[in-house]
């Protein structure tokens, strides 16, 4: 019974540091509820366990019903079962720790299921990444083929600017050849014209000289 009581009070103890514990983090979170921002942290689905929820979750037990004080007259107010009970209860029990056998494994596979799809969705990022940088070196590989068009394209034009400087010059040298031929032609023609002034000239001053004779003989 000693020991039975010092369990009680050591339950009792920890109830009450845990009440305690509440308490001040009630206390404190009333303090802190003008700053503070209250953020839900359950997660759907998550199972959840806490030492005020244990006793709820154990099976009714209570030790001081099997108390003994003389181990060769046990007391007749021990609880008691058949032998069909403890058969009966027995397979229930193997058949129920069989059934959470199966779930732990169910839930080890689906840790695994879990496990794999992380893994699935790490290759799957990495392929999408390995797909962008593809496509970013077949942009760069665009951009430098139509750079080089455009290179190509300035190829021509410089060609047929070094064409037409090509051919302009040529015209430009027979342009020139001509001008310097159109100009000795006015300079023969300027000469050829003086000639002419000058026989003419000539021919004016040879005729007058001769009617000047023909005036001076009829006198």
């Amino acid at each position: 019974m000693a020991r039975i009581d010092t369990t009680k009070a050591a339950a009792q103890a920890v109830a009450e540091k845990l009440a305690r514990g509440k308490v001040s983090s009630t206390s404190n979170t009333a303090n802190n509820q003008a700053t503070t921002v209250k953020v839900d942290s359950n997660i759907p689905g998550l199972l959840t366990v806490t030492p005020e929820l244990v006793p709820g979750m154990m099976p009714a037990f209570q030790p001081n019903q099997y108390h003994i004080s003389d181990a060769l007259n046990p007391p007749e107010t021990l609880p008691q079962a058949t032998q069909s009970q403890l058969d009966k209860g027995m397979k229930v029990y193997e058949g129920a720790s069989r059934a959470l056998q199966l779930t732990g494994a169910a839930l080890d596979l689906t840790r695994e299921k879990f496990t794999v799809i992380g893994k699935h969705a790490k290759a799957f990022g990495a392929g999408i990444q390995a797909a962008t940088e593809i496509e970013k070196v077949r942009g760069n590989y665009i951009d430098y083929l139509n750079q080089k068009e455009i290179t190509s394209q300035k190829t021509v034009t410089l060609d047929v600017s070094q064409a037409k400087t090509i051919t302009d010059t040529n015209i430009a040298v027979f342009s020139k050849d001509e001008l310097n031929q159109r100009l000795k032609q006015a300079e023969l023609k300027a000469e050829e014209t003086r000639l002419k002034t000058v026989e003419t000239e000539g021919k004016l001053t040879s005729f007058k000289q001769q009617l000047g004779d023909y005036l001076e003989a009829r006198q």
